[in-house]
């Protein structure tokens, strides 16, 4: 860990880009992932007025939904430092693939459309404008585009250092964004216009020079459209009306790109994902039965929808499998680095074969193939033990479970000793809750329980980091930090770790560990 930098817990491996706001670095999660961590310049994050800002839009920002998006996974204040964590992207930006490439046509030009547009249903729906939709903030993945950075252009002042870097580039601003007028969802779709018509020609519709000029030509002029595809061209023009009130909604848009059928966001985003083929250089700069190359620079599930043949489904394939390996090496590489001077050992990942079995007043514990069952009696708890005792400093603890049958909670532990724990719980009815649980009195509640959204199985991570004073306790639900805690009354130190489950009042519960794993936390 020597030399790394460590914000909020997350790791900076290196510096992905630079913006107006700050830097953006590739990052190791302390759940073992990656991530894209915005750092924001000190001089915001020491603001008051911004702070609360931040806060505000980071939470409005959470709240949309993940369809052809970059979601926020975390965020906070380090320090001086802001930062904004979302979903690492592994692919070029559309300003860089179309420079790289040429313009987009055909399929992938509609699926870029069709993902866009969802996209913006989905942040509209969380009542979020975007306010910076442009090519460099659409992301090209192996199932279509993402779209990031929703809402953060809300969060610095019109003086502020960040805010001029924006207006620094307006090619694809309203009119009404451009004379200082109120933002409304139809800012985005004039904004969508303007990116579709630059994925289409190479080129943005008012073209470029001094911010000036190009913002009197978004005011007075129209857009330049030749070149681009006619199926799609009438609808950019019509998102492109300088009055706010003549263009398509985001649904009309969408429904129009369907071929007139109102689709939910999710069959929008399936849509793309079995249309959508990665931009690749043209045939003849590729040496001669050379397979397509993958383009440079998501971090997700491999591809899906139905089954599809041919060359252009191939070239998909053959990148998502090279986009897939890239990931696989990243990862490999950032648990190396992550190993120090007689770490080899970890992480512990469980079998479960020489976990304890049998039953007990409280229930029964078993190994069921790979997974190990508790079922629990009403009125009891039961907690089972890793064979592997924590490292000191601080320990992340994960398994992935699922209520099998009945009524209850389940979850990870941490620093066990007797009776005493850190619980991390998860309940069937879609709450979690960190709870400080002691030997012979009842346990203290430090967070929740508080509703989320959970799955049939879902993944529990959780970190307990710091020594001494104070302990802070930190819990993920599917890769999505959910709460956070910290404990100063007489914290516990490192011990024992694993896994418990509890029924609600009057039921029985049976739960299903499918995985467990320790590794030390990262700082």
């Amino acid at each position: 860990m020597s030399g790394e930098r460590v914000i909020g817990g997350y790791v900076l491996r290196r510096v992905l880009g630079r913006g107006g706001m700050g830097e953006v670095h590739l990052a190791s999660t302390p759940t073992g992932g990656l991530a894209a961590v915005k750092l924001i310049h000190p001089a915001l994050a020491g603001d008051p007025a911004f702070r609360r800002r931040f806060e505000r839009e980071v939470a409005a920002a959470r709240r949309v939904a993940r369809f052809c998006t970059a979601p926020v996974l975390d965020a906070g204040i380090d320090g001086e430092v802001a930062y904004l964590v979302t979903e690492y992207v592994k692919g070029p930006d559309l300003t860089r693939a179309v420079q790289d490439q040429g313009p987009l046509s055909g399929g992938n030009l509609d699926a870029l459309a069709v993902g866009i547009a969802t996209a913006l249903s989905a942040i509209h729906g969380a009542g979020v404008i975007h306010r910076d939709l442009k090519p460099s903030n659409v992301l090209l993945s192996p199932l279509g585009p993402k779209v990031i950075d929703f809402g953060i252009a809300q969060l610095v002042g019109s003086d502020s250092q960040a805010s001029q870097a924006i207006l620094g580039t307006p090619s694809y601003m309203a009119p009404e964004q451009a004379r200082g007028e109120p933002l409304t969802p139809a800012t985005d779709v004039y904004a969508w216009g303007g990116v579709i018509a630059f994925a289409g020609t190479g080129r943005a519709p008012f073209g470029s020079g001094a911010p000036g000029e190009v913002l009197y030509r978004i005011v007075s002029e129209e857009p330049r459209l030749d070149g681009l595809d006619e199926g799609i061209r009438d609808l950019v023009s019509r998102a492109l009306a300088k009055d706010p009130r003549e263009r398509p909604t985001v649904q009309r848009l969408l429904a129009d790109l369907l071929g007139g059928a109102q689709v939910s966001a999710a069959s929008a985003t399936q849509v793309v994902e079995r249309t959508w083929t990665t931009p690749g250089p043209p045939p003849a700069a590729m040496p001669p039965g050379a397979p397509a190359a993958p383009a440079p620079g998501v971090l997700g599930p491999g591809p899906g929808g139905a089954v599809a043949s041919g060359p252009r489904a191939r070239r998909r394939w053959l990148w998502a499998g090279g986009g897939i390996a890239a990931v696989a090496v990243l990862a490999v590489a950032a648990a190396l680095l992550l190993r120090g001077p007689g770490a080899e050992s970890w992480p512990y990942e469980a079998d479960f074969g020489s976990w304890e079995v049998g039953a007990s007043d409280g229930g029964n514990a078993r190994q069921d193939g790979a997974s190990y069952e508790l079922t629990v009696k009403d009125g009891w708890r039961l907690w089972k033990s890793a064979t592997r005792a924590e490292p000191a400093g601080g320990v992340v603890v994960s398994a992935k479970a699922a209520l099998a049958e009945g009524r209850g909670e389940y979850g990870v532990w941490c620093r066990g000793t007797g009776g005493d724990r850190y619980e991390f719980a998860v309940s069937g009815s879609g709450k979690v809750a960190i709870v400080k649980r002691r030997a012979g009195r009842e346990g203290v509640v430090l967070y929740g329980p508080e509703r989320v959204k959970t799955g049939e199985a879902n993944r529990v991570v959780a970190e307990c980091a710091g020594d001494g004073d104070e302990v802070k306790l930190r819990m993920w639900l599917n890769e999505t930090l959910v709460a956070e805690a910290a404990d100063a009354d007489g914290p516990y130190d490192a011990g024992a770790a694993g896994v418990h489950a509890a029924p609600d009042a009057g039921a029985t519960v049976r739960v299903r560990f499918e995985s467990f794993a320790l590794r030390p936390a990262q700082g």
